[in-house]
């Protein structure tokens, strides 16, 4: 481990058990030799721990584009560094992913190891914030060892900067200590219905995310198949807890997450993101903006036209299929002088197309800001549920069962803009699918439900189709793409070869731990 990381900082902020994470007041430095006394000390560490969330280079931004290359999108037109998909152990971006990662651990461990000083918080407080701390340290350690491989595993804060640097562990013991984190905060954190928002942890949110962990494991690269089992009950219980359920609009969730405004029952669980860094304590992200409709105006809603759509995202929507137009947005924004024109692109202008998903004319904060916006971000979405449930029960019945057809076509009938729970002939998928038919059916059934969302390369990586899926797309591109666009997306296809199904471990990494290894090919 890094030596810095003796240093915590606390940058977050006393809150109580009803505030949101950002609603917050800022706190100097402090020892822990004089603090973890009172539920607001408490409070404050613990909102440190998940201040890591909304780094630039997790889902600030990086987790939204540049980091999660996959075959929904594209960067148009970027020939060097990160953009273009140009990675080394040096790339400041994979440097400081890790680190914003790791300091989030760090963090935890540090509340953990000091959490039962809090005498004058009540032991119902310390078992609530003490769930968060311990669930959060499982989910960075699932981001690291998924993006990383084997990485040092590290479970108590740092005492002495000569502490020996620890190895790489195992990923198959880094998935068990995972798991073991996110059972024990199941049973100690509270019910979404407690907070009436969704960017703290919650009983649901474990649960969901258990659910993912489990078919990451039943998948590459530990190919553990009786994982299967374990994803379905777990994606059973959020089924089963009454609390969560599709909002009827598809894009309504998008527009909330402009709006700041919290959906609690499609969405399990944001990263939230407040105001646009201005002036302000409140932490600002880039979604919107750097992964936005094209625009060149501020007061409209500045877009970078970095994050364009592929041809086969956008085929592989069905006629009368509402997301498409949503995703995959049918016209940018042309200034000319001071006027702004919303412009429709022409039928076969595919690749020149942006993400549509968050809209920024919908934001409520004004005036607007080119880069910062306070747009949340999508970690777990009640649709994921029912997709994760009908993908383990596929597995384990060797083919679909009537559940798992329903939960498939709960999601495709909000797709259509049909009422979820009842049959519809142009929604359902067909009856009669085989196993391998109806696994294909949810591959691409994720990809339209969740396209730029940073879980296509996840799923591309679990399945163990992520670098000849990339390859093919980078044949697609020569053949279909326009030539202006053609060379640079290509070479960001081809550079997903069997060695970036990591990211190498990182320069500042190397440097200070001589028992770390470097992984394969990099």
């Amino acid at each position: 481990m890094k030596r810095s990381f003796y240093i915590f900082l606390v940058i977050a902020l006393t809150a109580t058990a009803c505030n949101k994470i950002l609603d917050t007041t800022p706190q100097d430095f402090i020892s822990p030799v004089n603090y973890y006394n009172t539920e607001s000390d408490l409070e404050s560490a613990l909102a440190g721990v998940y201040d890591r969330l909304g780094d630039n280079r997790v889902y600030g931004q990086g987790m939204a584009c540049y980091l999660v290359f996959s075959d929904e999108f594209f960067m148009k037109n970027q020939i060097n560094g990160m953009n273009a998909n140009i990675v080394d152990a040096s790339t400041l971006e994979v440097n400081r992913h890790w680190e914003a990662l790791y300091t989030g651990i760090e963090r935890a461990n540090m509340l953990l190891d000091n959490i039962d000083k809090a005498q004058q918080a009540s032991e119902a407080k310390r078992n609530e914030v003490k769930g968060q701390a311990l669930f959060l340290r499982a989910y960075y350690y699932f981001l690291l060892t998924d993006h990383y491989g084997p990485v040092p595993l590290k479970l108590h804060a740092t005492k002495n900067p000569d502490e020996t640097p620890l190895s790489g562990s195992p990923v198959k013991e880094i998935y068990e200590q995972i798991v073991k984190d996110m059972k024990e905060a199941e049973g100690l954190v509270k019910s979404v219905s407690d907070y009436g928002y969704n960017t703290r942890i919650t009983k649901t949110t474990v649960q969901g995310m258990l659910t993912r962990v489990y078919l990451t494991m039943a998948g590459y690269p530990l190919r553990d198949v009786a994982k299967y089992a374990d994803a379905r009950s777990y994606a059973d219980k959020v089924m089963q807890s009454g609390v969560h359920g599709l909002n009827p609009d598809f894009k309504q969730i998008y527009i909330n997450h402009v709006k700041e405004a919290f959906d609690t029952k499609e969405n399990l669980w944001e990263v939230e993101f407040k105001g646009t860094s201005q002036g302000e304590i409140q932490e600002g992200g880039t979604i919107g903006s750097y992964n936005g409709i094209t625009c060149g105006n501020i007061d409209t809603g500045y877009g970078y036209d970095y994050v364009h759509a592929t041809a086969k995202l956008y085929d592989a929507y069905a006629e009368g299929d509402q997301r498409r137009d949503w995703t995959v947005a049918p016209f940018r924004f042309v200034t000319t002088g001071t006027t702004v024109v919303r412009t429709n692109w022409a039928a076969d202008q595919i690749y020149e197309r942006s993400n549509g998903k968050w809209r920024r004319e919908y934001e409520l904060v004004l005036p607007r800001n080119q880069n910062m916006t306070g747009t949340n971000w999508p970690l777990l979405r009640y649709s994921d549920i029912l997709l994760m449930f009908a993908e383990a029960d596929n597995y384990l019945n060797s083919g679909p069962s009537a559940a798992a057809y329903e939960a498939l076509n709960m999601v495709r009938r909000r797709g259509y803009g049909k009422d979820a729970h009842t049959p519809d002939v142009q929604a359902d998928a067909p009856a009669g699918l085989s196993q391998q038919d109806f696994q294909e059916l949810i591959m691409n059934e994720r990809l339209r439900e969740f396209a730029f969302e940073g879980i296509r390369k996840h799923d591309l990586i679990r399945w163990g189709v992520y670098v000849s899926v990339m390859q093919a797309q980078a044949s697609e591109y020569q053949a279909r793409m326009p030539a202006a666009l053609k060379d640079p997306a290509i070479a960001q296809a081809q550079r997903i070869t069997e060695r970036a199904v990591v990211f190498p471990i990182p320069n500042s990494e190397m440097a200070v731990n001589p028992n770390i290894k470097q992984n394969p090919g990099w």
